[in-house]
């Protein structure tokens, strides 16, 4: 019993060298499947679905630029202060994409000559990538720094069309890692999909903003929670 009780009482003395040391690559692993699993859970009523995305933005904005992250202060604090922005920011999405599909599908009902159609077409599908392009900085701004809305989609509008070949291929890399939730167990999308995504999304972003950011900056105006 007491050779038992020495043997138990290595083994919880050893525990805490099992906790990943924080800012180690074991640890930010851990901090990306959990900001995933807390955007899944976040998002399944629908209507926290854009406050839950600006908390995973915000968490894995911090690992990109090298923070250490408090995750649920991060995550939850950013839900609770960009839920109206992210809202309309989302609500904005869904209006653009219905008023094309519909546009589209009144097109195509018209069956105009096939020049005609192909030239509708191409806009629809420029003003699609045009918004996308959009979201890759629009989201990461949104948890850096406080901006009002206006403020916030003309900036990034402007570094999506500053920088047009990089955010192409960033947008490009984002929707190949979303695409693979096609191909994945649904588990492995519940994990880290979703994470993996917005951070190939906020490194892209991270790369042209800094160019405009000094430290200073970000000093004065981070809404991100060390």
């Amino acid at each position: 019993m007491i050779a038992l009780s020495f043997s138990g009482w290595a083994v919880i003395m050893q525990m805490p060298n099992l906790i990943p040391e924080p800012g180690s690559f074991f640890d930010r692993i851990i901090t990306v499947v959990l900001a995933n699993i807390l955007w899944f859970v976040c998002a399944v009523p629908v209507i926290t679905l854009p406050a839950a995305t600006a908390g995973l933005f915000a968490v894995l904005s911090a690992l990109v630029r090298g923070h250490d992250v408090e995750i649920f202060a991060t995550f939850f604090g950013t839900m609770r202060r960009q839920w109206f922005k992210s809202t309309v920011i989302m609500a904005a999405d869904v209006v653009i994409g219905v008023v094309i599909a519909i546009n589209f599908h009144i097109v195509n009902m018209m069956n105009p000559p096939e020049l005609i159609f192909w030239f509708f077409r191409s806009i629809y599908i420029f003003l699609i990538i045009a918004a996308l392009m959009a979201n890759l900085y629009l989201w990461p701004i949104l948890v850096l720094f406080d901006f009002d809305l206006r403020h916030l989609i003309m900036m990034s509008i402007r570094l999506a069309f500053t920088h047009p070949m990089w955010s192409l291929l960033t947008l490009s890399l984002a929707l190949l890692s979303l695409a693979l939730t096609v191909f994945v167990p649904p588990a492995l999308s519940v994990l880290i999909i979703f994470s993996t995504t917005v951070w190939i999304i906020n490194w892209g972003a991270w790369q042209i903003i800094k160019r405009y950011t000094t430290p200073q900056d970000l000093a004065d105006r981070a809404r991100y929670i060390r």
